[in-house]
């Protein structure tokens, strides 16, 4: 069996994570700027956009009805939106490693972002300096929120080929309370598929195969990263299923995309020869085109969510709610359950698959 483990020290490092004071924002051939709200959220800085854009010499607006942001830059109108993972620059769609959410009510975009693609748009390197002297970078890859989350995700390895218990599955759907996740054409929210998805596994788990299930929220309420990580921490799981929803600028992205850690990612530093996610991800792909769902395709990505580790965990991205089809089976009650279904169908594929390995 797979069991999670976690010494109450660190689940008290969980909360006192640093948070920055201030930062200086610096571009090439300019002074720098100070910028006072600066946010710490699962192991990363988040500024509003709209005081980073006019240190870039840039400007930007929020769409409320198209639920976008537009942002001026001598290369042309630069789309972005909450909770997707892209930014689109004419016809041209640039992945994002975080993607923009609200937060306490304004709309913020990544360290990452600004480095990344905000001086891209300038053509001009973005220098960011944290002004907290307290604050010692870590020399190590990773954030302490990402290598705590690597700790909670792997397998004693004396426990790790016991099949004769039930497996114990973990369900996160994404986002809750007042994080709405990402918001469709329609106007339905992100919170509310990942919940009704999850709560529409759960039941088809227990009835037809009696074996444990663990939801890391069960209502609408919001959870942050640290609270998932220590619900997670007690369930005792043997795999996890993370539930999102995504939207892109663009309303031609569509389909269901299953996300892995990369094969590099695990906490020893070496690759796992089973590679068991992306088993689990590649019976989930077989049943949900089995049940006539759009797969986009399988993808590594180091997304935080995922964490480093052995544990089985794939992230599935449910379609794109910025897309008519997309958000029509996922807006309502029979879509859901038919990818409910899909997926218990996946994950109890892959349970009998590892079952049949050890007889």
């Amino acid at each position: 069996m797979i069991r999670f483990f976690i010494p109450l020290m660190l689940l008290f490092l969980l909360y006192v994570l640093p948070v920055h004071a201030a930062v200086e924002i610096t571009v090439e051939g300019q002074p720098a700027e100070r910028v006072e709200e600066v946010y710490h959220r699962d192991g990363m800085d988040y500024l509003a956009i709209d005081d980073v854009l006019p240190v870039l010499g840039l400007s930007g607006r929020w769409q409320s009805v198209k639920h976008v942001y537009q942002i001026q830059s001598p290369k042309g109108t630069a789309v972005i939106s909450p909770g997707s993972h892209f930014l689109r620059l004419g016809d041209q769609m640039t992945p994002l490693g975080q993607p923009p959410r609200f937060i306490d009510g304004r709309l913020r975009i990544s360290v990452n972002f600004l480095q990344n693609q905000l001086a891209a748009l300038v053509s001009r390197p973005v220098v960011y300096r944290n002004l907290d002297p307290n604050n010692i970078q870590d020399p190590n890859p990773g954030t302490e929120l990402d290598r705590l989350f690597a700790f909670l995700l792997q397998r004693e390895p004396e426990k790790a080929e016991d099949q004769r218990t039930k497996t114990t599955v973990a369900i996160d759907p994404g986002h809750g309370g007042e994080d709405p996740g990402v918001i469709g054409i329609d106007g339905i929210k992100e919170k509310a598929v990942t919940l009704a998805v999850a709560q529409g596994l759960e039941k088809q788990i227990k009835m037809r195969l009696d074996m444990p299930v663990f939801l890391t929220r069960n209502d609408d309420y919001s959870l942050q990263r640290e609270k998932r990580l220590q619900n997670l921490a007690r369930s005792g799981a043997d795999l996890l299923l993370v539930l999102h929803a995504q939207s892109s600028p663009s309303t031609l992205p569509h389909g269901i995309v299953l996300f892995v850690r990369p094969r590099e990612e695990v906490a020893s530093g070496t690759v796992s020869a089973r590679d068991d996610s992306m088993q689990l991800a590649q019976a989930l792909k077989s049943s949900l085109q089995a049940a006539g769902l759009p797969v986009a395709g399988i993808l590594r990505a180091p997304l935080l969510p995922l964490g480093r580790g052995d544990l089985p965990t794939v992230l599935v991205e449910m379609g794109y709610l910025s897309h008519v089809s997309d958000q029509a089976r996922l807006s309502v009650p029979q879509g859901q359950k038919d990818l409910a279904v899909a997926l218990f169908e996946g994950l109890n594929s892959f349970v009998e698959t590892k079952q049949e390995e050890v007889l």
